[in-house]
């Protein structure tokens, strides 16, 4: 049986110093951003508490204007690494744009999951709805992060076009929108739709008839 001895470590130079603080303070932000998301998609902008939200990262008041300035501050980096994650996420979809047609779907299947498993991130973004845009308008990164998404749909927008799979007219924005609204409604008003047409929209099987429904209108939507 090997036995495994731990060896004494040479001692830490000047330089090697600010690895483990850079460390320390990437966790520590990384945990405020955890929590700020958690608190403003619950309670919304005006709603949230920085006291709640620096409890549950588990650090100080201080550290958190140390980092994000105020509380208009942090509510924009929570919006903004909600867009980065949400794009870079879609980023990594393996499209085929010989194949436009499962591109599509792919992205739509990528959407609905996306939503379903980040309900906190759909309640973020409902709230800033309700501000009417007001923080996200004030970020170039956000508007930044959604340029590769639009080339994406454009270019299976034309590759589809040319192999006559596609209807004319079709506008990316509009496309995506249908996507988003047929991932999202049924998530952001499960609990009066589901009281409203006697149907609990929570079940796995009712998600799973939702997504197959979605599909079947974006391929019909698409098609010549």
């Amino acid at each position: 049986m090997t036995t495994l001895v731990e060896t004494p470590s040479a001692e830490p130079t000047d330089d090697a110093a600010p690895a483990p603080r850079k460390r320390n303070a990437e966790r520590t932000r990384k945990a405020i951003l955890t929590a700020a998301l958690r608190e403003f998609s619950q309670a919304g902008y005006a709603g949230a508490r920085i006291e709640k939200i620096v409890k549950a990262a588990k650090c100080n008041i201080r550290m958190l204007y140390h980092y994000f300035g105020d509380k208009k501050g942090l509510y924009l980096a929570v919006l903004e690494a909600a867009y980065e994650d949400l794009r870079g996420r879609e980023a990594e979809l393996e499209i085929d744009f010989d194949r436009p047609l499962e591109g599509f779907l792919a992205l739509q299947r990528f959407t609905s999951d996306y939503f379903e498993k980040n309900p906190r991130i759909d309640g973020l973004l409902r709230n800033e709805n309700l501000l009417q845009g007001k923080f996200v308008a004030q970020s170039r990164k956000v508007t930044e992060t959604a340029f590769p998404l639009r080339r994406t749909i454009e270019r299976l927008i034309d590759s589809g076009q040319k192999q006559g799979i596609f209807r004319d007219n079709l506008d990316w924005a509009q496309i995506y929108v249908t996507i988003a609204a047929m991932s999202r409604f049924h998530l952001a008003n499960g609990y009066s739709l589901s009281v409203t047409l006697d149907t609990d929209m929570s079940k796995p099987e009712w998600r799973r008839a939702r997504l197959a429904h979605a599909l079947e209108l974006l391929e019909g939507y698409l098609r010549k």
